[in-house]
Formats: C-alpha cells, structure tokens, sequence
C-alpha cells in the first residue's frame, strides 16, 4: 500500500506524508491539554470556581440565601422546591374546580 492510499484509508486526505501528520496530531494535543488545564484551573486560575459562582446565584435565587452557607442554601433549597410543587399542585386544583 503506498503512503496515499494509506492516508486517503484512514480518512486523513491532505496528509501527504506522516510527518506532516504526526505534527497536526501533536498540535491538537497540545490544544486539547490546554484547554482541559484552563477548565481545571476555572478558566484562567484566577477568580472563583464555577461552584462557587453557581452557588451565588442559588443564594440571589432562593428567598433568604443571601448570606447562607452551602450547605444550609441546598437545604433551603429543597424546602423552597417543595413549596414551589405544592403551590402548583394547589392552583391546578383551583383551576379544575373552576375549570379555567
């Protein structure tokens, strides 16, 4: 088998020689390291982690979690979506017996 149809078998069409090959592959290596080194470090190293930005935005979310910790923001959390399913459930009641 010649180097072309070698290439042109593995779907690597414009790839003339390995050479050229082995370095395209070491460069998307080296990309995909960096991009999984960025997401590990929360994009950039500085700054909070993408936890403690979502937890931020729990605590705006749920009455009263300005100021609660995580775990105590999770379970007033909960509560608060407990609550929420029961204010569904009781307007859907309301609406069959008025049938809205």
């Amino acid at each position: 088998m010649n180097n072309y149809s070698l290439n042109n078998f593995h779907g690597l069409r414009g790839y003339s020689s390995s050479s050229s090959f082995s370095s395209k592959m070491k460069t998307m290596k080296m990309r995909r390291r960096q991009r999984r080194r960025q997401v590990a470090r929360g994009r950039g190293g500085g700054g909070r982690s993408r936890v403690q930005v979502k937890v931020k935005k729990l605590q705006m979310l749920i009455p009263g979690g300005k100021g609660l910790k995580a775990d105590q923001l999770f379970l007033q959390t909960a509560d608060y979506i407990l609550q929420l399913r029961l204010q569904v459930n009781v307007l859907q009641a309301l609406s069959k017996i008025y049938k809205l």
